[in-house]
């Protein structure tokens, strides 16, 4: 087996690893981005904890025969032309962070599509669902719409109180007053 053979090999087992334990898998096509730019979007990627590389098209379709994606996945086939490829745990990270930095960089990297949870969509869907709130700012919202009714409770019930206290602390003036 020759040098390039082997190194490709070992390429694609580790992207087969990196995205059969994903939910998330983002491609993108990183035309125009010059190599200062790919160094800037490698960086963002990994801090934002979201695996990126850029990968010839047969090893990426050779990782996802390997990963199992789902028969349903057409993102295999989108694996055209200059691909580079965005993959997580979580189902929104990838495609946020790439549609941030593509809007301080003249919108590339382009989104060409991708899979969520063993959904394949397509590039526009990719970008609504980039624009959905994030896990903890939906939890966030469910649980102050949970609470709603409980504060209005304790607001009424503490508007009782209070009343009776004044009727009361009223009664008690009046009669200093008296006497």
């Amino acid at each position: 087996m020759s040098v390039a053979r082997t190194r490709k090999e070992k390429v694609r087992a580790a992207l087969a690893r990196e995205l059969a334990g994903s939910r998330c898998v983002v491609l993108a096509d990183f035309t125009g981005i010059d190599v200062a730019g790919m160094t800037r979007l490698r960086r963002e990627m990994k801090s934002a904890g979201v695996g990126f590389r850029v990968v010839k098209n047969t090893v990426l379709r050779k990782a996802f025969a390997d990963a199992n994606v789902p028969p349903d996945a057409a993102v295999a086939g989108m694996a055209e032309g200059p691909t580079a490829v965005a993959w997580a745990v979580d189902e929104i990270l990838p495609v946020r962070a790439l549609k941030r930095f593509a809007g301080s960089n003249d919108g590339r990297p382009g989104i060409k599509g991708g899979y969520v949870s063993g959904q394949s969509m397509s590039a526009s869907e990719m970008m609504s669902l980039a624009d959905l709130p994030g896990r903890e700012e939906l939890v966030a919202k469910i649980m102050g719409s949970m609470n709603a009714p409980l504060q209005g409770f304790v607001n009424v019930t503490g508007a009782v109180l209070r009343g009776f206290l004044y009727a009361v602390n009223g009664l008690r003036e009046k009669r200093e007053q008296r006497g």
